[in-house]
């Protein structure tokens, strides 16, 4: 009797050891192994060995019928209703956590065509959700790629909010008209490039005279830091197109070495900023408050770039001061601790950052000040950008002043 039972059940541990097998073969294969060679995006038609193993694990798992629900996370990680204005501003936010990249596809499926790559450490915002549990797909949209990626590869929801400031790279815009990159930091050092007015490169080690930056993929050199401003940003996915445009940047970038300093002379002239010619602070900050008003009713985007096509509560304060010459940090909890001097609300005027916290002491949203005490800010995904009375929510926690 037991030989009997041991056949029957012979072949479906067989079945299931494959089938776990081929499903570890096809995580492997939809990620990127960080330190393992990069074939390229592969698109639909260019088969690749990560394509194979895509294909061939799909069998019946995936129904033709896309079932995505309206609701970006999954009930058990959406967070109590804290109050009208910042219900769920984090649900829809997510950071990939991967070793070095996963693939965004055009379906909740490893059937679908590869439009782009989340590297690891980049944001993106969830737009809806297909399937459940291992098998749970978000749809999500990070910069210019909007596509499909397992949620097993993120951190999301209330969990990406609690690490999201150490998701932030630092970078360095050239203010000069141009800046010669040197392999040491000084004047005496060869130049191994240069840096046009508005480039940015990434800052790898911060000192007073000099930044150390990520010049090329391959080269690290170090400019002048006077020159430059500092920008924080998140990383967000790239597509087919970008991935192939950087690449020419890059190619490009290295060119330079061969050019020499009399026929691309520095030059440290620096243009003054747009928007800083003003006689005064009041006049100032009324021209913030003008510039920020023009936002009203823009969409909320979870790690957005862009004041026209949406972004989240501290990039709509950090974009708009950018504007204006100033260099603000990227989070709100940077913006609490970083950016500007505390007040009290007896001192506050327009133009002012006002800070919110549903975690204690920690920023975690924030709003500019427009007068008659009311504040304009990006509430949420459901909301967008709107105007509400400074203490709408009970989570205030203080106010900033940058400007003076």
């Amino acid at each position: 009797m037991k030989k009997k039972i041991l056949l029957t059940l012979f072949p479906c541990l067989l079945l299931l050891l494959g089938s776990s097998i081929t499903t570890l073969n096809s995580r492997a294969a939809e990620i990127g192994a960080a330190g393992a060679p990069d074939t390229g995006i592969s698109q639909k038609g260019s088969a690749t060995a990560r394509d194979i193993f895509d294909t061939n694990t799909v069998g019946g798992f995936f129904s033709p019928a896309l079932n995505i629900t309206e609701n970006p996370i999954p009930s058990a990680d959406i967070p109590a209703e804290a109050s009208d204005d910042l219900e769920n501003e984090y649900s829809t936010f997510a950071i990939a956590d991967v070793n070095n990249y996963v693939n965004v596809r055009s379906l909740p499926s490893t059937d679908g065509e590869i439009l782009g790559k989340m590297y690891d450490g980049s944001v993106a915002e969830i737009l809806a959700t297909e399937g459940s549990g291992d098998e749970m797909w978000f749809k999500v949209v990070s910069g210019d790629v909007e596509g499909y990626i397992k949620a097993q590869y993120f951190i999301y929801g209330e969990d990406a909010a609690a690490v999201i400031d150490d998701y932030v790279t630092r970078y360095a815009q050239v203010q000069a008209s141009r800046l010669n990159v040197r392999e040491a930091p000084s004047i005496d050092a060869s130049r191994i490039g240069y840096l046009d007015n508005g480039e940015k490169v990434k800052i790898l080690e911060t000192g007073e005279e000099w930044l150390k930056v990520q010049y090329t993929d391959t080269t690290v050199g170090y400019i002048a830091a006077e020159y430059t401003s500092t920008v924080e940003e998140f990383i967000h996915a790239k597509s087919i197109e970008e991935e192939r445009a950087e690449l020419e940047a890059q190619r490009k970038a290295a060119a330079r070495a061969q050019e020499t300093e009399s026929s691309k002379p520095e030059d440290t002239f620096v243009p003054v900023p747009v928007g800083t010619n003003y006689t005064s602070n009041e006049e100032l900050r009324s021209a913030i408050v003008e510039y920020a008003m023009q936002f009203l009713g823009n969409k909320y985007v979870s790690g957005g770039r862009s004041l026209a096509s949406g972004t989240d509560c501290s990039g709509f304060t950090c974009y708009i001061y950018a504007e204006f010459g100033y260099s603000l940090s990227r989070t709100p909890e940077g913006q609490w601790n970083s950016n500007g001097r505390k007040i009290t609300a007896d001192e506050i005027q327009p133009g002012d950052i006002v800070c919110y916290s549903s975690k204690g002491s920690k920023c975690t949203h924030v709003g500019l000040y427009i007068g008659d005490g009311q504040i304009i800010h990006s509430a949420n995904s459901r909301k967008g950008v709107i105007i509400s009375d400074i203490y709408y929510d009970n989570t205030f926690i203080g106010i900033k002043n940058v400007i003076d």
